[in-house]
């Protein structure tokens, strides 16, 4: 008995340092790995100081001329999918997350970040933001969800 409850102790404080490691709550990275993966919604950019706005990904959908995924899985494997005028393009590799900072390695093994990382459980948004680079994507299962409402 008490050496299962050690056991069981050792565990939540396993379960605890994972948590406060990643920064995220258990709820907060069942929806960053969720399976339906995220959608672009904006991407924008202030290279050289000129703010830009990718055509895209400028809040607005564009199912037809372009979309893009990014799904994150709970063996800290990422996949992103975009979509250009006909054309895919397909980018995957390893992410670290640590706290609010999360940091992708290509299949090349370059690495883009950290970002630091805001997820909002409620809206089902993800914002991900470098000093001159702001990405923000919702939930897949939102995103299709949106679109499918009467307007």
């Amino acid at each position: 008995m008490i050496r299962a409850l050690i056991c069981s102790g050792a565990l939540l404080a396993f379960s605890a340092q994972i948590g406060a490691r990643n920064g995220l709550s258990e709820d907060e990275l069942s929806i960053l790995q969720d399976s339906g993966g995220w959608e672009y919604i904006s991407l924008s950019d202030s290279d050289d100081g000129v703010p830009t706005t990718h055509t895209c990904f400028d809040g607005t959908a564009h199912p037809e001329q372009c979309s893009g995924t990014l799904a994150f899985s709970a063996s800290n494997t990422f996949i992103q999918t975009v979509h250009i005028h006909g054309q895919s393009v397909q980018r995957h590799g390893n992410y670290q997350l640590d706290g609010n900072q999360l940091a992708f390695f290509d299949e090349l093994g370059t690495k883009d970040g950290p970002y630091t990382l805001e997820l909002n459980a409620q809206t089902k948004s993800l914002v991900l933001k470098m000093a001159q680079v702001r990405i923000e994507l919702m939930l897949e299962k939102e995103y299709k969800g949106n679109r499918q409402k009467p307007k």
